[in-house]
C-alpha cells in the first residue's frame, strides 16, 4: 500500500522483539538554471555501471544544494569513492574494515559571500541490505563535520569552492557492492556508486515480496501495509546478568518512485517472550536511530538492535506484532533457539 510522503513506522513487539523544514524561495529567489540542475561527469559513469533508479544520482554528480533555513546557494559535487590507507590517527574504523575516501565540493553559486553555518546531516550505506557505514576521520580527512561552523561559518567567495574529504569504512567482503550516500539538505539528495575492488553489481530488491497481513508472518517476512518493513530471525548473542541476550535485524525498503521518502522511520520496540508474556528491554534508544535517515528509492536500510529477556528462557515460541501509524497492525511468529 502506497502513501506518498508519510513513512513513520511505530513497532510495538509482543513476546521476543518487535521496529524538513524547506526553505521558502522568495521572490528574488531566480528559477533554476540548467546549469544549476544535478548533473554527471560522464567519465564518472562506466559503461557496465549498473543504472539507478530514478531520483538517485551516479557518485560524480553535482547538484544544487542549500543548508536548511538558509538562503545560500550551492553546486555540490560528490566524486566517485577511492580506496585510502589510514593512518595511526585514524578513528572510529572497525577492525577488519576498509577505508573508503570521497571529495566533497561546495561551489558558491550565489553573488555574495556564502557561509556553510552547520554539520552536514549525511548518511552512508552500504550493500543490497543498506547497513549503515562507519564514517572515520583521519589526516586530511575532516568530513561533514565543522565543529565551530555556527559561530565561526565556512565563507566562500562567489564563485569560489570549499572541498573537503570524507571517509567511509566499510567490511573487507563489500568490493563491487554499491555505497548510497544520502545528503540532507532543503530535499534530501541520494548519490550511489560502486565499491572500489571489483565491477560494479546491481542491486537486487526482487526478494521484497510483501506477503498477505492477513495472517501471521514469518520472521524474514515483508510486511505489505508496514509500510515494506521486515522482522528478521532473532539470534542468540549470549548470556548476560539480566538475562539471554538477542540481536534482530530490522530491514525497511522505499518502494516509492520518487525522491522523497517521507519522514525518516521512526521504531518504538516492546519485547515480550514465553507464555506469560515476560518484557524484556532494548539496549539501544529507538527513538532517533541514525541508521533510519531518509531512505534512497528503491532501496533498504537495515539495522541490528538487541534486547535482553530477563529470566532463564533461553528458546520458544514468539510473537512480534508490528502497528504502523494508520491503526493497522502485522504479527510475526516464529521459535528462538540458542
Amino acid at each position: 500500500m502506497k502513501r506518498s510522503h508519510q513513512w513513520t513506522v511505530l513497532v510495538t513487539a509482543a513476546a521476543l522483539l518487535s521496529g524538513c523544514s524547506g526553505h521558502q524561495d522568495s521572490a528574488e529567489d531566480k528559477s533554476q538554471t540548467a546549469a544549476e540542475r544535478p548533473s554527471t561527469d560522464p567519465k564518472s559513469t562506466p559503461p557496465s555501471a549498473p543504472a539507478l533508479p530514478e531520483g538517485m544520482l551516479r557518485l560524480g554528480s553535482s547538484f544544487p544544494f542549500r543548508e536548511v533555513g538558509q538562503s545560500d546557494s550551492w553546486t555540490v559535487s560528490v566524486s566517485a569513492l577511492s580506496s585510502a590507507k589510514p593512518s595511526m590517527k585514524a578513528s572510529s574504523i572497525p577492525d577488519g574494515w576498509r577505508a573508503l575516501t570521497t571529495k566533497v565540493t561546495f561551489t558558491n553559486t550565489d553573488s555574495g559571500i556564502a557561509e556553510l553555518h552547520a554539520s552536514l546531516d549525511v548518511t552512508a550505506r552500504y550493500g543490497p541490505e543498506g547497513r549503515t557505514a562507519a564514517a572515520f576521520t583521519d589526516t586530511g580527512i575532516k568530513g561533514l563535520t565543522f565543529p565551530d561552523a555556527e559561530t565561526h561559518p565556512i565563507r566562500v567567495r562567489p564563485g569560489g569552492t570549499y572541498t573537503t574529504t570524507v571517509g567511509y569504512a566499510v567490511p573487507a567482503s563489500t568490493a563491487g557492492q554499491p555505497l548510497t550516500i544520502t545528503i540532507e539538505g532543503d530535499n534530501p539528495t541520494y548519490l550511489e556508486g560502486a565499491i572500489p575492488g571489483a565491477p560494479a553489481s546491481p542491486v537486487d530488491t526482487s526478494h521484497v515480496q510483501p506477503v498477505d497481513t492477513a495472517k501471521e508472518l514469518k520472521f524474514g517476512d515483508w510486511a505489505e501495509d508496514s509500510p515494506q518493513l521486515r522482522i528478521g530471525q532473532p539470534r542468540a548473542t549470549g548470556t548476560t546478568a539480566e538475562g539471554k541476550r538477542y540481536a534482530v535485524d530490522l530491514s525497511f525498503f522505499n518502494d516509492f518512485d520518487d525522491t522523497l521518502l517521507g519522514n525518516r522511520p521512526t521504531a518504538n520496540l516492546k519485547v515480550y517472550a514465553g507464555a506469560e508474556l515476560t518484557e524484556g528491554d532494548f539496549e539501544e534508544n529507538l527513538s532517533n536511530l541514525p541508521s533510519l535517515a531518509w531512505i534512497a528509492p528503491q532501496r533498504m536500510a537495515t539495522l541490528t538492535v538487541h534486547f535482553t529477556i530477563p529470566g532463564k528462557q533461553n528458546e520458544g515460541p514468539v510473537s512480534i506484532e508490528v502497528v504502523d501509524p494508520y491503526g493497522e497492525d502485522v504479527t510475526y511468529t516464529g521459535d528462538v533457539k540458542n
